[in-house]
């Protein structure tokens, strides 16, 4: 429809009673329409027609007015728009300034350190244990928390690699997947090494969500049951314990880790007795072979020695005096 573009309300009517349109008029009055019925249907329809434009001038209006309206929310919006792209900017713009800031922790004034050194694993292995994955117990010695304090005081721990994570590639420090290449297996330990990893492990591992609360629990019961076994007291009966814990430990994890349906783990912290005596046999059978093996060169040396001293008859001589 086209724009009315004078205002209607500003119209009045015309003087239809002027000798002007009287004159006019006059030329169509009849017997059934005189004078006064021309000039009150010309004035009825000025009048209609007059309404009418005033209605579609204010539809007019009020269209102008919603445009104007919505242009102005347009605006509104738009700045509005643009001032939150430019906050998010400025708080991504701090946010990487933060990022970049080296983390400095406060401290609690006249708090002393610790008198002990705290005996901490290097990041491989508290994510292995982490992940419930099978990692060495040296690891968790003296000597593996030891090797991690020279590790970190050379390696950068900002350092980064990318790993396949359920959601694809992910960035991971890279000190976790990096394995120590002085590592003893578990078999090799000494029983104190042993005793001490364990608690280490323990003491990490009560805490993490990924271990099953049962799972630690038989993994107390499991190292209880080797403190308190009646082989401690026999000769070469830790390293037997040893060996025993080393195996089922291993054993253990990869089944409990397993996604194969038919595999069901076993109860670590339940002690198999015929494989203890078993693994305690054959360090006995061991030991006595060793001692046999170390027994042969002596001998055959004591042997050597005895002929050497025998006088050969063709260096024998006899001296007399003249």
């Amino acid at each position: 429809m086209p724009r009315i573009q004078r205002d209607p309300t500003q119209d009045e009517m015309p003087d239809f009673e002027s000798e002007e349109f009287t004159a006019t008029f006059t030329l169509l009055v009849t017997d059934q329409n005189p004078l006064e019925v021309i000039i009150q249907s010309t004035k009825d329809a000025w009048t209609a027609g007059h309404q009418k434009r005033l209605e579609e001038w204010e539809r007019q209006v009020e269209a102008d007015k919603e445009e104007e309206r919505l242009q102005q929310e347009e605006q509104e919006r738009e700045g509005e728009e643009n001032r939150r792209a430019a906050e998010e900017l400025e708080s991504l713009r701090k946010a990487e300034v933060e990022r970049k800031r080296p983390k400095v922790k406060g401290f609690i004034a006249q708090k002393q350190v610790s008198t002990h050194v705290a005996q901490r694993p290097c990041q491989y292995a508290v994510n292995k244990l982490r992940n419930v994955e099978y990692c060495e117990k040296w690891y968790f010695t003296p000597q593996g928390c030891e090797a991690a304090r020279a590790e970190d005081r050379t390696v950068s721990t900002s350092a980064l690699t990318l790993t396949q994570g359920e959601a694809g590639l992910v960035l991971t420090p890279a000190a976790v997947h990096k394995p120590s290449n002085k590592v003893v297996a578990d078999e090799k330990l000494s029983w104190r090494d042993t005793s001490i990893a364990k608690g280490i492990m323990l003491n990490l591992i009560k805490n993490e969500r990924n271990w099953p609360r049962e799972h630690v629990l038989a993994l107390i019961t499991h190292y209880m049951e080797m403190d308190n076994h009646p082989l401690r007291v026999q000769d070469h009966g830790e390293e037997a314990l040893i060996i025993y814990m080393a195996q089922v430990y291993r054993e253990w994890i990869e089944q409990v880790k397993s996604t194969e349906d038919h595999i069901e783990p076993f109860d670590i912290g339940s002690t198999n007795e015929e494989r203890v005596q078993a693994i305690y046999r054959k360090v006995l059978e061991q030991k006595q072979l060793s001692l046999m093996v170390r027994s042969v060169p002596i001998s055959s040396t004591r042997k050597k020695q005895s002929l050497t001293s025998i006088p050969s008859p063709h260096l024998t001589h006899t001296f007399t005096h003249p």
